[in-house]
């Protein structure tokens, strides 16, 4: 049966650019948000690189999970058009719930994109697959075009959100915002396109054009569904006994995790991914029961070759986590001029009202267009504009290498994308060899709550954060956190004898600010604590007043030695005034968790505090060039070609029409725990010296690349002729 009743533009349904342009938005709108969200957590809200990453695995990890019950609903109630739909708004919501400053607003958004992403990102891909018969050759190209669409809008977001990020006057709620519009303008297209999305029955199958040789078509052809519901399995016994032993494994790890959990071997929010684990075993044997045959072979295939993916997106997704703040902290973004020194100190906040509207957005439009200095934000745009550059060549050269007899099979081409990862992250070894410089500083000795770790690294104990009740009166009590932080990954060590501070690689401000934190007296901690805690309750008394502002005021007993209200400069005049004769603060402001910690530096240790900070300023000169990142990603790149866009085109030919979306759904399981994986990696990112950290990440690609070479002619033999 052909497709010509849906009319077709350049070979291809005229649906398939409907959903080009709608997944083109939907991505500029999440992978603008995914850019903009580590660094916002950390440098907004100043959160520790650990909680931030803990937030960014569960928010990147569950728009992942959330696919399989959005398939389920589209496969028996909703259908794909009014799942699209319904996760369209939702994310629209979300990202413009994104750009409020309200931490609560903040986990809402995040719920309303996570729910929406369910709807919309399975029936998405697998859409594309019903507007061709059943082994039409033209699906791979449609799923590359698809793809290319994708990395369209995920290379424009970086670079929009992120000038709109860095502008004086804006900062990253405009970014976020335009994340809202981004996916507003998806729907939109959407719903104007829908005449044009025509699915074709179960029962089409591909006529080839007038003129094409028969013998051809012979000698390619694949097994259609309904053939492999009697062909025999390639691997009988494993087919066999594969319901048994997925349901075995969801109800190890059902019952092992709780156990692991209360013995303190695996922390919390592991044990509810190990039980999130147990559903996803459960419901893969719970398909399989339903499957037999060369059916059942096939979803197999699937799952086999998933786990080597969730190798692949745990190191990938390091891109908006750890290279994220490498990215920013860590590398030399002047292309073509000597390295700016950095500020020590915070900038004050240019207001919108009296610099202007339309000179503000000038300036967003003179950051995206400039090149020095390249935005953090924008070396998440080299994977997708290397993508929409490389992927035509890929395109050519699987059909080249097939025409010569050369046919590298799925389960090979995933191979050599792990493989390619593991070298990108080889790479950043090498960088670490250039970012690892000495730098040395006086200091006589360690503040209070620091002291020397067994290895001779300097290691300290945090304060709370603002609205840690039962942390602070630990704090009050003079009680030690259990977990001791080692400052600057272990690098950081200090000689006691010769009186210096050594330091190896770029000291990042963030955790630098945080040891300094760290080192405040206990009665002024006590101090801003009680000044955030009024500031709240001022507000609260303000709205029942119906009053527009409020004041507040805390006198201090004594200012910590060496106090700098140098470090107050990051506020507005109006929201914090420091009057150094009476010792007062006075606020007209909620005082955030960041603005608590922000005050906090002012009161330092004043000789720890001189010598963070020319550790600061000496080790900036070893910031890396940007072109190790430029490598490092057009290496990821070429890898995700040989493994994504294969991935979903192979389970939109393997997976069985009435489990379809639900197998996509699970498919797309493989980014939830790569994320979480990538999250789990990311918490280490302080802990670890950069080097290991690099060198775990590629032994374990490099593993499971091996492994996945092994098994090729095994699992190609269980797809029955898909390639």
């Amino acid at each position: 049966m052909s497709n010509s009743s849906q009319g077709t533009f350049l070979g291809h349904p005229k649906g398939l650019y409907v959903l080009f342009f709608t997944e083109m938005w939907e991505r500029f709108s999440y992978y603008g948000m995914r850019a903009l969200l580590l660094l916002y957590m950390v440098d907004y809200f100043k959160w520790t690189q650990e909680d931030a990453s803990g937030i960014y695995k569960w928010y990147t990890s569950l728009v992942y999970l959330t696919p399989l019950l959005g398939g389920y609903l589209a496969d028996r109630v909703l259908g794909n058009k009014w799942a699209i739909v319904i996760g369209a708004i939702l994310m629209s919501v979300g990202h413009f719930l994104m750009a409020f400053e309200d931490i609560w607003m903040f986990y809402m958004a995040l719920g309303f994109l996570i729910i929406g992403n369910g709807f919309f990102k399975p029936n998405m891909s697998v859409q594309v697959g019903r507007l061709y018969p059943q082994n039409d050759p033209r699906r791979d190209g449609a799923y590359t075009i698809f793809y290319m669409g994708i990395n369209l809008g995920a290379f424009l977001s970086p670079l929009v959100c992120g000038a709109l990020r860095d502008t004086p006057g804006l900062g990253p709620h405009w970014g976020f915002g335009a994340a809202g519009v981004g996916m507003a303008i998806g729907l939109v297209t959407y719903l104007i396109g829908l005449p044009w999305i025509k699915e074709l029955p179960e029962s089409a199958v591909y006529e080839p054009p007038e003129g094409e040789e028969a013998g051809q078509a012979a000698n390619e052809h694949i097994m259609t569904e309904a053939e492999a519901e009697t062909a025999p399995s390639a691997v009988a016994t494993f087919s066999r006994l594969s319901p048994a032993i997925f349901t075995l494994i969801g109800v190890a790890l059902l019952i092992g995790s709780p156990a692991l959990w209360l013995m303190n071997l695996v922390k919390f929010d592991n044990f509810i991914a190990m039980e999130i684990a147990a559903i996803v075993a459960f419901i893969g044997g719970w398909i399989l029961k339903h499957l037999s045959m060369a059916v059942r072979d096939r979803v197999l295939a699937i799952y086999v070759l998933s786990v080597f993916v969730v190798f692949f997106w745990g190191a990938f997704e390091q891109a908006g986590n750890a290279m994220n703040v490498w990215a920013d902290q860590t590398t030399n973004r002047y292309l073509t001029e000597t390295p700016r020194i950095p500020d020590v100190y915070p900038q004050t906040p240019v207001d919108l009202d009296e610099q202007g509207f339309a000179e503000t957005l000038k300036s967003a439009f003179s950051k995206l267009t400039a090149i020095n200095p390249v935005l953090t934000t924008s070396f998440q745009s080299i994977n997708a504009l290397a993508i929409v550059c490389f992927a035509p060549i890929f395109a050519w050269l699987w059909l080249f290498l097939a025409r010569r007899h050369v046919n590298l099979s799925i389960a090979g081409k995933m191979s050599i994308g792990v493989f390619m990862q593991g070298m990108a992250f080889a790479l950043m070894i090498w960088a670490v060899s250039y970012e690892n410089g000495s730098s040395t500083t006086s200091l006589a000795a360690l503040p209070p709550r620091f002291e020397i770790d067994g290895g001779g690294a300097v290691a300290f104990y945090d304060v709370p954060d603002f609205g840690d009740d039962e942390g602070f009166e630990e704090f009050e009590r003079g009680d030690l956190p259990e977990e001791e932080m080692i400052a600057h990954g272990g690098r950081l060590v200090h000689d006691s004898s010769s009186g210096n501070l050594n330091m190896h690689g770029v000291l990042n401000a963030n955790h630098r600010d945080r040891m300094l934190r760290a080192t405040v007296p206990t009665d002024f901690v006590e101090a801003v604590w009680e000044l955030a805690r009024k500031s709240n309750a001022a507000e609260t008394a303000a709205e029942e007043s119906g009053e527009e502002r409020f004041e507040i005021q805390v006198t201090l007993d004594q200012l910590p030695p060496g106090f700098d209200a140098k470090y107050l400069q990051g506020f507005k005049a109006e929201d914090l005034v420091f009057d150094a004769s009476t010792r007062t603060f006075t606020v007209g402001t909620v005082l955030a968790d960041k603005d608590y910690k922000q005050i906090l530096v002012a009161g330092a240790n004043p000789e720890f505090r001189s010598a963070l900070n020319d550790l600061y300023l000496k080790s900036s000169k070893f910031r890396v060039s940007s072109w190790w990142l430029v490598w490092f990603y057009i290496l990821c790149t070429l890898g995700e070609l040989c493994l994504s866009p294969v991935g979903l085109s192979m389970v939109s030919k393997l997976a069985p029409r009435r489990f379809a979306t639900m197998l996509m759904g699970m498919w797309l399981l493989t980014s939830f725990f790569g994320n979480f994986t990538a999250g789990l990696a990311g918490e280490n990112w302080e802990k670890l010296a950069p080097t290991n950290y690099f060198f775990y990440i590629t032994l374990a690609l490099v593993g499971a690349s091996f492994v996945c070479f092994c098994l090729i002619k095994k699992v190609t033999s269980m797809m029955h002729g898909v390639k």
